[in-house]
């Protein structure tokens, strides 16, 4: 009786290990140690230790359905195919932590999106069919979202509800058209890096002091004239401030029209800072 104990007290360990092992989150670098699938067929083979699957460059136009099936998928690649919808399934991805639609054809995000709790990095660069309205209100409801980049996205405006993603740390939104920054940019208490050039931003609110933990920010090819004295609330932590940037058809550098004498002044206030400017 007793033998018969342990040998199902040990099964019931592995049993429990095996599951561990296959439900638990893993952390970028171990991620990346992980088998890297290229195809839906491939991955079949080996459902339950799928972890990345990248299908960048497909011609895929819409989604296999068994993609929907890999319950431990924490990273997905769908950049560069002309998809037009990305399916309400994508909510059975309970693990996702990183997804990559860069470059796709889709014009709105489900909105089953926030039911990914575990989602922590959106791409949407160069998704010029998106409806960026719709984008953003499925967006500011994934709470942990932490890196966010929807570079040449024509968006306009950073708006108020920005203040919803608390968690996020990166923020890439170069080249959308956007000609003002919400004062609610001031309580994303986490961000380290923001890059917001090429756009058409005239001034930048005072809340920008607020950021405890900005490191780098990068405004580049805009309408800026002035920064906010508040931004030497940043002097113990901001490492880079970008008032040029360069301009990836020709390689140029293009500043903002803000004179040299108020670049010496914001040196001044960001003694440690490296700013990176023009002087003509």
């Amino acid at each position: 009786m007793k033998k018969i104990i342990l040998i199902l007290t040990v099964i019931f360990c592995f049993m429990s290990v095996k599951v561990f092992s296959q439900d638990r989150l893993l952390k970028l670098p171990d991620l990346q140690k992980t088998k890297l699938y290229k195809s839906v067929e491939e991955a079949l083979k080996e459902s339950g230790n799928v972890y990345r699957i990248s299908l960048s460059n497909e011609g895929l136009t819409a989604l296999p359905e068994e993609l929907f099936t890999f319950k431990n998928l924490q990273s997905l690649n769908l950049s560069n195919n002309p998809i037009s919808d990305l399916p309400q399934d994508i909510k059975l991805l309970k693990n996702l932590q990183y997804l990559n639609l860069e470059g796709t054809s889709i014009v709105n995000l489900p909105s089953e999106l926030n039911t990914l709790k575990n989602l922590t990095s959106l791409n949407l660069d160069k998704v010029s069919s998106l409806n960026s309205m719709n984008a953003l209100n499925i967006i500011f409801t994934i709470e942990n979202l932490r890196e966010l980049s929807m570079n040449s996205v024509y968006i306009m405006s950073l708006p108020p509800q920005i203040r919803k993603l608390k968690n996020l740390t990166k923020l890439k939104m170069s080249g959308c058209g956007i000609a003002e920054i919400s004062k609610e940019i001031g309580t994303l208490r986490n961000l380290k890096f923001a890059d917001l050039s090429f756009n058409e931003i005239s001034s930048v609110p005072s809340q920008i002091g607020d950021l405890p933990n900005l490191e780098e920010l990068y405004l580049g090819g805009n309408q800026i004239t002035a920064m906010p004295e508040a931004i030497k609330e940043l002097r113990e932590t901001l490492l880079i401030l970008g008032l040029a940037a360069t301009e990836s058809s020709s390689g140029a550098y293009v500043n903002n029209p803000i004179k040299k004498e108020n670049v010496n002044q914001i040196q001044e206030w960001l003694p440690n800072t490296k700013i990176i400017y023009i002087y003509n």
